[in-house]
């Protein structure tokens, strides 16, 4: 109530910065409570003059010609790269869509998805905002372990590289948790673990590493990203009736050959899911070398809207998937100082992943990326090719 009370009395436009599902979320609540929210604002240039919830949503570039001064509620979970992006457009007024999320009554309205997914999603930016708050804990909103390069497709545009393998492999289940315990023993939480591949289904001792992390306090919920092309059985669907694990199935149609057969499978179970349309992909798997200046490159980490996909490969700490894959790839020369060797006897090992989540600027592999921003130009998902990719190779 306090949040409101300062809110409605600075008499200026407010706008709720997130255009997903916490931001509809906070939208009702501030509807409920008499705070009147002028526009959603958002990143993601396809939805600039769409509406949500009767509200216009505005790309970011937008906010000073229509708004000159405004308040902004957060509601994206990456709080951090908000308040940066507001403090460089000059507006210094902001509260975190997580203090109101926390109090707010989601099964009071309707929304367009699956109520397990919406508060999915709701207590994702809490945890995370909460972290930003109280930033004496070493916190994450998530991590990728990849337990596999073999995919059951081959899609041409695939941002995790897997259409460059020639000689696809699963991931030793030991080695996995090798570099899952050395990780932890410098993490206070991890909000969402995401165990992916190619396909992760493909790795037939996926269980064991599940099964890990389902066990791990620090760990809040395990995420399985899945084509729906293979149903688990055995002991992997066992490990996934666990309250931790969500799937999140992405559909791609007629490649997506047990997509249906998934779901009820999963709906017998009473194990959480959420699928979607394979959407919003845009031209960011090409592996070329641009040669830019120092700067440049750090202009497109800052603006990359993957520098925080934490992927752990191979034994290795990455702050992408790209990074990660060109690396395994030898698509670029070996930079060592892209990623951080967690199977390393190193005693400052604990330094080293902190200076590298917080305080990594860019990335050599930034110069073999076209770079990956929200406002891109959206292609056609899931397009299949024959035979792996071809792409110069380092020795």
């Amino acid at each position: 109530m306090n949040i409101f009370e300062r809110i409605t009395k600075q008499k200026v436009p407010v706008i709720i910065f997130g255009a997903g599902y916490a931001g509809q979320v906070i939208l009702n609540t501030c509807i409920d409570h008499n705070v009147e929210i002028a526009a959603f604002c958002d990143n993601k240039k396809n939805y600039s003059g769409q509406f949500m919830l009767g509200h216009r949503i505005i790309h970011s570039s937008e906010l000073h010609d229509l708004f000159p001064e405004a308040i902004f509620i957060i509601s994206a979970a990456d709080i951090n790269d908000v308040v940066i992006q507001l403090n460089d457009l000059h507006y210094s007024q902001w509260h975190a869509g997580g203090d109101i999320l926390k109090f707010a009554e989601i099964g009071k309205h309707k929304y367009d998805t699956e109520f397990s997914f919406l508060d999915y999603a709701v207590s994702t930016c809490i945890q995370c905002h909460d972290a930003y708050q109280s930033p004496d804990k070493l916190f994450l909103r998530s991590v990728d372990i990849v337990i596999t390069e073999k995919c059951s497709m081959r899609c041409k545009d695939c941002s995790n590289l897997m259409q460059y393998y020639e000689k696809p492999v699963n991931y030793d289940a030991a080695e996995l948790t090798a570099s899952l315990e050395s990780f932890f023993s410098h993490i206070d939480q991890v909000n969402e673990f995401r165990v992916i591949g190619g396909e992760p289904f493909m790795n037939k001792h996926i269980s064991e590493t599940i099964d890990w992390l389902n066990n791990q306090e620090k760990v809040g919920r395990v995420i399985i990203y899945t084509n729906g092309t293979i149903l688990p059985k055995g002991q992997t669907l066992e490990c996934l009736k666990n309250k931790k694990v969500m799937m999140m199935i992405t559909d791609y149609d007629e490649l997506s050959k047990n997509h249906d057969r998934l779901i009820g499978t999963l709906d017998e179970h009473n194990i959480e899911y959420h699928t979607d349309k394979a959407q919003n992909w845009t031209d960011c798997a090409s592996i070329k070398e641009h040669n830019r200046s120092i700067e440049s490159q750090k202009e497109v980490f800052k603006n990359c809207c993957a520098k925080c996909l934490f992927t752990i490969m191979d034994g290795k700490f990455y702050r992408c998937p790209f990074s990660a894959h060109v690396d395994k790839l030898r698509a670029t020369p070996l930079y060592e100082d892209d990623y951080v060797d967690l199977l390393s006897s190193s005693k400052e090992l604990g330094h080293k992943i902190k200076e590298f989540i917080f305080n990594k600027d860019y990335l050599n592999s930034c110069d073999y990326c076209v770079g990956r921003f929200l406002s891109d130009k959206k292609i056609t998902p899931g397009i299949q090719v024959s035979e792996p990719l071809k792409f110069k190779q380092y020795s």
